[in-house]
């Protein structure tokens, strides 16, 4: 008798989309049966027809200060996130190991949701030298600013050459935020002291050829170092083509994308103010349709949440002067459903939005072994879906302490009945049924 068997639904994996039912025991994916199968007895049964079964979601690009891990874990199982990898990090005097231990220990004690870490690198004399430290910890992926240079956060060219090479002898990959630091810098600075400081002009003071600039930057880069490097949050069709052209002299390089960046544009910021303020600014529609056509081209590897709530009275402080909020909105649960009826209503095969979410996050960053699949031996990750459901997003619920998302108040299809994890149901029909600590941290293979 096994654990559980998920009975009769439409598997929709990366590849295609089959009717059948897969057994769980242990945690794992015992096997998959297609229809007409004899199936095994079972524990405790999930009736799947007339349903959609998905691999559970790998949000790939996640910060925690609004709810910590813990907070964030729930909201990202009500969305369907099974696993997700966090930027962590400290103040650029911290060693790295004591960052990586507190939010490891932080993790397993609060998260209902597996997790693994990317680790910031800040641009200083000793930084480098701890990688290898982290790496031998199973954590194979680091990140590095290009931007916020006021804030002590960006990086020198110099830096980022290093960091690629040290990262690649560590058979790592690094993901950047890259947007030109220097010339944002002067651009904001130009616009408050001509005050210009509506949401309007947001967007002008990040301009996408500033995002550009940056990823070829980047690209030279990584091809003088041959360091595999990702792209977070790319925003905009001049980034994109940036990212093509390296792509065609063989430069490895992979670019993940945002449904913010997909399913909204700068008329959002200029209605909503400082709530939709994120960085890289929200661009055009011509940048939407771009971006849309990343994804279905597979230009675009992979979709994050970039999740990064504050509280009310932080994002309030930008009414008067867009340049005084925060960076960020919360981008859970709505991940998966905003996507999901992207896809849906855009006629796009579904598994392109699987590999994007769950397959190619996994496998970029060494989780594949366990996450990201349905196949036998993998973790029982998975959700159970209503296609004809629809509901809106309802910010009172999801985000009761921190200022909303700009996608508050959205109607969107694809929402989980079901989120399986590890083989454990930890929500099912609007209850949150995972315990705190019950999440196991995933080491990222080579």
């Amino acid at each position: 008798m096994i654990d559980l068997l998920v009975r009769d639904g439409l598997i929709v994996d990366g590849q295609a989309c089959c009717r059948g039912s897969l057994a769980i025991e242990g945690g794992r994916i015992a096997a998959r049966f297609a229809p007409g199968f004899e199936l095994p007895p079972a524990r405790e049964t999930i009736d799947a027809h007339d349903r959609l079964v998905f691999p559970g979601i790998v949000d790939p690009h996640v910060h925690f200060y609004g709810e910590g891990i813990g907070g964030y874990s729930r909201l990202a199982a009500i969305g369907g996130v099974t696993t997700f990898i966090g930027m962590i990090r400290g103040a650029p005097t911290d060693r790295l190991a004591t960052v990586v231990a507190a939010h490891r220990e932080e993790g397993l004690a609060q998260s209902i949701a597996d997790f693994s870490f990317h680790v910031v690198l800040y641009d200083r004399e000793d930084t480098l030298d701890q990688v290898a430290e982290i790496a031998a910890q199973g954590l194979r992926s680091f990140k590095v600013f290009l931007a916020y240079r006021r804030r002590g956060m960006m990086a020198s060219e110099r830096f980022l050459l290093a960091a690629l090479a040290e990262v690649r002898r560590h058979q790592g990959i690094t993901l950047v935020h890259a947007e030109d630091g220097e010339v944002i810098d002067w651009l904001e600075q130009a616009a408050l002291l001509e005050g210009r400081v509506g949401p309007e002009h947001y967007e002008a003071s990040r301009p996408a050829e500033a995002e550009a600039a940056a990823i070829e930057t980047v690209a030279l880069c990584a091809q003088a170092t041959s360091c595999p490097t990702y792209i977070v949050h790319l925003s905009s069709a001049a980034g994109l083509a940036a990212v093509e052209r390296a792509r065609r002299r063989g430069v490895a390089l992979w670019a993940e994308t945002c449904p913010q960046y997909v399913l909204l544009d700068d008329d959002t910021l200029r209605r909503h103010g400082a709530t939709a303020k994120i960085a890289p600014p929200l661009r055009s529609k011509a940048d939407r349709r771009a971006l849309a056509a990343g994804l279905l081209t597979g230009a675009i590897n992979s979709v994050g949440s970039d999740h990064a709530s504050h509280a009310v009275a932080a994002k309030e402080a930008g009414r008067e002067n867009i340049f005084e909020a925060p960076f960020g909105m919360p981008g859970s649960p709505t991940l998966w459903p905003a996507m999901y009826s992207w896809a849906v209503e855009h006629d796009i095969p579904l598994p392109i939005i699987v590999r994007a979410m769950s397959e190619t996050p996994a496998r970029l960053f060494g989780l594949g072994h366990r996450k990201g699949h349905l196949a036998p031996g993998a973790d029982a990750d998975l959700i159970v879906v209503d296609p004809a459901s629809r509901r809106s997003v309802d910010a009172a619920a999801f985000w009761p302490e921190v200022a909303p998302s700009a996608l508050a108040g959205e109607s969107f299809m694809g929402w989980p009945e079901i989120t399986v994890a590890r083989g454990e149901v930890i929500w099912r029909h609007g209850e949150i049924l995972g315990k705190p600590g019950r999440a196991q941290f995933i080491p990222q293979k080579r």
